[in-house]
């Protein structure tokens, strides 16, 4: 793997400089988490398209970014980046909060989205206000709670530990805007905006955000395609990596050779 930078804006990419024959998966995490939560699409994809997990402002590889940290800012940031990338098949892929911003990207900046695989995710993110004040108040319980909530009770105790580590790499201010930025997006009324093929990946035991979610996103986009996962909750990408790369490899496969 190989760690860049642009602007402060840090991320992973699987190869360098990115192969122009292939396209470039551009891959966005959830609230509070960071880059390492694509640790098994990173390896498992990489011969397919440019793997690049990027960490949003205020996370991980992206500490010092100065810039404002809400999903709009989130998708007018990607842009900067993918200006610079200069792909000629870009593919968003956003994971719950990320997802959000994959939507806010296709509707902010169309014309730099060729595709979108959306997991985890939906086009509005009601966050319970106890949550949030749980954050400020006792981070400790909160990742415990998030992590009950988040994980199913069959995952793996490596990927719960893994998952807790993410949540505690984090900063409590960037975990907070994340989770408040959740909580006042939505984008049920515009989703036919969007006309670029897009995946909806949902799983059958998510609490969080429910099949249900997934089903309303790929009925309401105009080129929605939906696959759920089973055996698994809300954090897919890391308890079922499999599964979900398989349903992204899938996708992936109407981007090659164009």
């Amino acid at each position: 793997m190989f760690a860049q930078d642009f602007n402060e804006l840090g991320y992973l990419a699987s190869q360098w400089p990115i192969n122009p024959d292939i396209p470039t998966l551009l891959m966005v995490h959830g609230a509070g988490l960071n880059h390492s939560q694509w640790q098994k699409q990173m390896t498992g994809l990489k011969g397919h398209a440019n793997m690049i997990a990027v960490d949003l402002p205020g996370h991980a590889l992206s500490a010092h970014h100065d810039g404002n940290q809400s999903i709009i800012d989130y998708a007018d940031t990607l842009s900067e980046l993918v200006t610079e990338l200069d792909s000629s098949q870009l593919i968003m892929a956003g994971h719950s909060m990320g997802g959000a911003v994959c939507l806010e990207f296709a509707m902010r900046h169309p014309t730099q989205v060729d595709g979108m695989i959306l997991v985890n995710t939906g086009a509005k993110l009601r966050v319970q206000q106890d949550l949030l004040q749980q954050i400020h108040e006792d981070y400790p319980a909160f990742i415990r709670h998030l992590t009950n909530s988040a994980l199913s009770k069959g995952t793996t105790p490596q990927v719960i530990e893994q998952f807790s580590e993410l949540l505690m790499q984090s900063e409590t201010e960037a975990v907070y805007n994340d989770f408040a930025s959740c909580n006042s997006f939505d984008r049920l009324e515009d989703l036919n905006q969007i006309d670029c093929p897009a995946l909806v990946i949902s799983s059958d035991l998510d609490l969080m955000t429910p099949p249900k979610y997934g089903e309303f996103l790929a009925d309401q986009l105009t080129q929605g395609q939906y696959t759920l996962i089973e055996g698994a909750a809300h954090i897919s990408p890391m308890e079922k990596p499999e599964a979900v790369n398989h349903a992204i490899l899938g996708f992936l496969q109407q981007f090659n050779g164009r």
